[in-house]
């Protein structure tokens, strides 16, 4: 927390008068990002799905992030839309207009199913699809010309380091991934000249509720993350902060079409090493 607050203060006021939404927001990397973007002073709609809250165990999650971004003196937007629903992209984009103009948009929302492709059902290939593509092919539909006509805009996909390292444990994750990648590369060029930029997030292993199920064997957990990086940790949400803030302030309008790993390394194909004198 001490982190993020210096860098929410380092961004103060930057964010004044910007609204964002955040996909995903309630949890993990996403609320990070949306509580460091409150506190810079933006506006910050937090799409949730209160489903899967509860099912993570967390039923008041998004109330309590809109509570500590309140508390900092914003008044935070809460819009509960479970992107695994066919048409749900295209109904939050419509739901987020009806409150105001948007001026950036972090795509974080994803379903991950770990199982080898033999073993993924067309069930759970298929919610990976909907929710980490056509969820968001939907929303920039909307509101990338939305934001080009206004002529400023700041979409960022938070990716995986599994766009260049991709698991045999989630495949179909690993390539809906590298297809976001693809698809923020491609409106960048298209959106250069008109203020939106594009740009790519990738994290290595966090540490979040989604990988809790690892850490009911800590013995396991410290030899996975061990080998993990060669920083052989695993990477807590608000490591994510500072660069996604880069991204979306409106001072980085310059930078788009970037992919930035954030993987302790991992991307490099290397595990932890000892320490060189």
């Amino acid at each position: 927390m001490e982190r993020m607050r210096d860098i929410s203060e380092t961004h103060a006021g930057a964010f004044t008068g910007r609204r964002y939404l955040v996909t995903g927001g309630s949890r993990g990397i996403a609320a990070a990002i949306a509580s460091a973007l409150g506190e810079a002073g933006a506006q910050v709609i937090i799409n949730h799905a209160a489903r899967l809250d509860a099912a993570a165990g967390q039923p008041d999650a998004a109330e309590k992030l809109a509570r500590h971004i309140a508390a900092r003196g914003q008044k935070p937007e809460l819009l509960d839309a479970d992107l695994a629903q066919p048409g749900a992209g295209a109904a939050l984009a419509q739901a987020v207009l009806a409150g105001g103009p948007v001026d950036g948009v972090i795509l974080s929302a994803s379903a991950q199913i770990n199982k080898p492709l033999p073993e993924q059902s067309a069930a759970e290939i298929a919610l990976q699809l909907q929710v980490n593509l056509t969820a968001n092919l939907s929303l920039l539909q909307v509101l990338a010309p939305v934001m080009a006509a206004r002529g400023f805009g700041r979409v960022l996909s938070i990716g995986s380091v599994q766009e260049r390292s991709p698991s045999p444990e989630m495949p179909v994750y690993a390539m809906t991934k590298a297809a976001m990648r693809n698809l923020m590369d491609n409106l960048a060029g298209q959106y250069a000249a008109r203020g939106v930029t594009f740009n790519t997030l990738s994290p290595g292993l966090i540490e979040t509720d989604r990988n809790a199920f690892r850490r009911a064997d800590p013995a396991a957990w410290a030899e996975l993350t061990r080998r993990a990086n060669p920083l052989g940790r695993a990477g807590q949400p608000d490591e994510m902060v500072a660069p996604a803030l880069m991204f979306l302030s409106p001072a980085a309008g310059f930078l788009t079409g970037a992919a930035l790993m954030i993987t302790g390394g991992a991307h490099l194909g290397l595990q932890a090493a000892p320490a060189v004198d």
